[in-house]
């Protein structure tokens, strides 16, 4: 399994508009952060998309994505839902066969997008054009929403994917875990809490084989009151024991060199992670295995 992540900002974006900060200013690009999502492709060729935010088209532009089998929906918060209409242009195929000198567009199955009942719900009553029967002007986004239960687990090609149900303030989102082959991948954003039944899961589902990258939410130094901050970030990973440790949906308010430094100095506070080979920040365009 590969994982590129397409974008680790927070929903402002690095650089933030009108911000004249150094991190803003930075030349490094890895502090150069679109609205967080991930794209991942599997052992046998399934593309599976999480999170679809307002930058989706200039990601996809950037990694050259030509398809897109699943959609894996964390929330309905507009940096990981509003691009949505951009999976009209997954939802034909080109044909550019002699007998077709048109380069005619054919249509596909539709997308399925797998989120919990409140994210759902969110997207049929924002975007209720899009289960209109009649396509006006340009047509839109054929998809099918696929209501998953706390928990629940389901195959996309070779990949099991299960629902990691997490806090982000009052507002109950979906983490992720994708395992292939016995080895695991949990992406949990947007969240400031996970109860001990998550980690349970995760634990379990991955006792019998590796949980080898953990993509965490890590916002800034300081507390908020929706997100994990660095510090709630580093206690998370201890409790789940990931050979490589990611953190996303990052500010402005360090630079990837600034926030490498300070989990370099603060992972000794958390003797579970000695053995731990990556504490660091994500940045976009990285692109991450299951070895």
């Amino acid at each position: 399994m590969k994982l590129t992540f397409l974008g680790t900002g927070t929903s402002h974006g690095v650089p933030v508009i009108a911000c004249d900060c150094e991190v803003c200013k930075s030349k490094d690009p890895r502090d150069k952060r679109t609205r967080s999502a991930a794209y991942i492709e599997t052992n046998d060729n399934k593309y599976i998309l999480i999170d679809i935010g307002p930058d989706f088209r200039e990601q996809a532009l950037r990694e050259n994505i030509r398809q897109i089998d699943a959609v894996l929906l964390t929330h309905s918060h507009a940096d990981h839902l509003h691009g949505i209409d951009d999976l009209r242009n997954f939802s034909c195929i080109m044909s550019n066969k002699p007998d077709n000198p048109q380069n005619e567009k054919y249509a596909r199955p539709p997308i399925p997008i797998y989120t919990n009942k409140a994210t759902a719900q969110d997207i049929k009553n924002r975007f209720s054009y899009l289960f209109s029967a009649q396509a006006d002007g340009g047509g839109h986004a054929k998809i099918q929403i696929c209501d998953i239960a706390e928990f629940q687990s389901f195959h996309i090609g070779s990949a099991k994917i299960t629902e990691i149900p997490i806090l982000h303030g009052k507002l109950k989102t979906s983490g992720w875990l994708l395992t292939e082959n016995q080895k695991s991948v949990a992406y949990l954003t947007d969240c400031n809490e996970i109860r001990e039944t998550s980690f349970a899961h995760i634990k379990n589902l991955c006792a019998g084989g590796r949980l080898v990258h953990l993509i965490i939410d890590g916002l800034r130094i300081k507390p908020h009151s929706t997100h994990f901050n660095f510090q709630q970030a580093l206690q998370a990973a201890a409790n789940l024991n990931a050979e490589h440790v990611w953190f996303t949906h990052l500010t402005h308010n360090s630079s990837h060199e600034q926030t490498q430094a300070y989990l370099d100095e603060h992972r000794k506070d958390f003797p579970q992670l000695a053995q731990t080979k990556t504490i660091s920040p994500a940045y976009d365009g990285l692109v991450i295995n299951t070895i």
